[in-house]
């Protein structure tokens, strides 16, 4: 991913702060912060030019670790559902393919492939607790971390939706701006601002110029957030040293704050040589909201290309190629069990669906409503083709969907499915059987003993299932006496893993554990 020429430019610029977005008002960061911000982005179009020169692979697509923590607050209530992370995956991509950039999913070494280890109020609620979030933090991607309260610590009355903290290098986004709508402007914006990008507004974040400000309707020469930054002419003739820097997107003196739609400006703001200001209302790092699509110029795509080829971006690099193949969810994913089905047991129910082609994981949501809303709501993230239920709840309607993915593509469908549970356990004492014991255990040969104590006679069968539920042997009809017996279960051909045996009767069932480990 890295070029080497890009190792002799300058250093990747350490002055640090938080860049936010926030709707009423949108403050994102002060106006100090974005001048400090200036260098990166400076050093970044040194080298953007030097790419261009160098005709450096622009149609290459570029592939970048993401890691999503879903922070809940301390009794572990409120976290964000992987659901909709996929959906945002989905959206993210979508917004970054003409940059030449592809996001993917990340495993932490140490909290999977979400992390959904966090539940502190402070994080939560403030993100005033940086330790943990520094110790929880994934070293070799994006991180994101998805909370209820996004504050950036500017100390703005508004309500801030998410913001990139230059800092500690990462994302924080209120959890209702990761899904999967239409436009989907928020986590794009942030990660703009993630590989260098300013505001197409910067110098206007303290105000928008609007009737009423000084010198309305011609624009200040210098804008408002005292720092020196001038204000864009519209003819571009200060474009490279006014404003964000970058010549390809129009003036813009935050125009989108007093906006209540993403309609043709009309304001009749004028620049300081008293030209109308016409802005790019749908470029990602303006605040004009509601577009039905957003983008980014060529020279903002070229920056951000240009910061993550920069050598302080090589935590981001690794050989992983993720699989692009576009995934498909059919409408017969289901296997078992039927739709609508009443099941033996309502704590015994095997899962089972089938294998989608590009799909590595299965999302698999479980709930008593079709929302997936109540405090039963489940979710699993499987590799294989089924899961063994044991905790679900008798006499209830139960909902499962299904969502096949990989790292890289989370836009398949999901599908629905419902059953019923009865009041029947699958663990029910067997009448006669007062104990048993399964030895050795674990397995080293190529069989195991049943050790029997009955108070008297009684038929059963002996399954053995692996640990996703699927059997792998059933012996049916067994007669047990009354007393003391030994029943041996061959286990020649079972690969080394956890497996369960059942000893089942017409009125009840006894499982153990058993690991076979040669």
């Amino acid at each position: 991913m890295k070029k080497g020429f890009l190792v002799l430019f300058f250093a990747f610029i350490g002055t640090f702060s938080a860049f936010g977005q926030e709707l009423q008002p949108h403050t994102c960061g002060n106006a100090q912060d974005q001048t400090d911000f200036l260098p990166r982005l400076r050093e970044n179009k040194i080298v953007m030019e030097a790419m261009r020169a160098a005709a450096a692979d622009r149609g290459e697509t570029k592939y970048v670790p993401i890691h999503f923590h879903l922070v809940a607050d301390a009794a572990g209530n409120g976290r964000h559902k992987e659901i909709r992370v996929l959906e945002q995956l989905c959206k993210l991509n979508a917004s970054y393919l003409p940059v030449g950039i592809q996001f993917y999913l990340s495993a932490h070494p140490t909290h999977g492939l979400f992390d959904k280890s966090i539940d502190n109020d402070k994080i939560y609620s403030e993100q005033t607790n940086t330790l943990v979030m520094n110790l929880r933090r994934h070293n070799n991607a994006v991180n994101v971390y998805v909370v209820e309260a996004a504050v950036s610590g500017n100390g703005g009355s508004g309500i801030t939706l998410a913001y990139y903290h230059t800092q500690h290098d990462w994302v924080v986004s209120r959890k209702d701006q990761i899904n999967g709508s239409s436009p989907n402007w928020v986590i794009p914006h942030e990660v703009g601002h993630f590989f260098s990008l300013p505001h197409t507004f910067f110098g206007y974040e303290s105000e928008s110029f609007a009737p009423g400000s000084t010198g309305w309707p011609t624009a200040p020469v210098l804008a408002p957030n005292n720092d020196g930054t001038t204000t864009e002419r519209q003819n571009a003739t200060n474009c490279a040293t006014s404003a964000d820097e970058i010549c390809d997107t129009p003036p813009d003196y935050n125009f989108g704050y007093i906006a209540s739609s993403c309609a043709n400006y009309t304001g009749g703001a004028k620049d300081p040589l008293g030209t109308l200001v016409n802005p790019m209302e749908n470029n990602y790092m303006g605040y004009f909201s509601s577009c039905s699509t957003y983008t980014f110029t060529q020279d903002q795509i070229d920056i951000m290309n240009a910061d993550l080829n920069h050598s302080s971006r090589n935590y981001l690099d690794n050989t992983f190629a993720p699989d692009a193949t576009e995934i498909n969810t059919p409408t017969t994913i289901h296997v078992s069990p039927a739709a609508g089905q009443t099941v033996d047991y309502y704590d015994n129910v095997l899962l089972e669906w089938d294998a989608v082609p590009g799909a590595t994981h299965y999302l698999i949501d479980m709930d008593i409503i079709s929302t997936f809303g109540t405090q039963y709501a489940q979710t699993f993230i499987e590799t294989g083709t089924s899961k063994l239920m044991t905790t679900l709840l008798p006499n209830r309607t139960y909902y499962f969907r299904i969502k096949p993915f990989n790292y890289l593509v989370g836009c398949a469908d999901f599908r629905t499915r419902n059953f019923k549970t009865p009041g029947f356990s699958a663990t029910n004492e067997i009448e006669g059987l007062s104990a048993w014991q399964l030895s050795p255990n674990p397995v080293s040969g190529d069989h195991a003993n049943l050790s029997i104590s009955a108070e008297e006679a009684f038929e059963a069968g002996i399954r053995i299932t692996d640990a996703a539920g699927r059997t792998v042997s059933f012996q049916q009809g067994l007669k047990f006496p009354q007393g003391e017996s030994i029943h041996e279960i061959h286990t020649e051909g079972l690969a080394n893993g956890l497996y369960f045996v059942s000893l089942e009767s017409g009125n009840g069932r006894n499982v153990r554990k058993m690991s076979v480990l040669r």
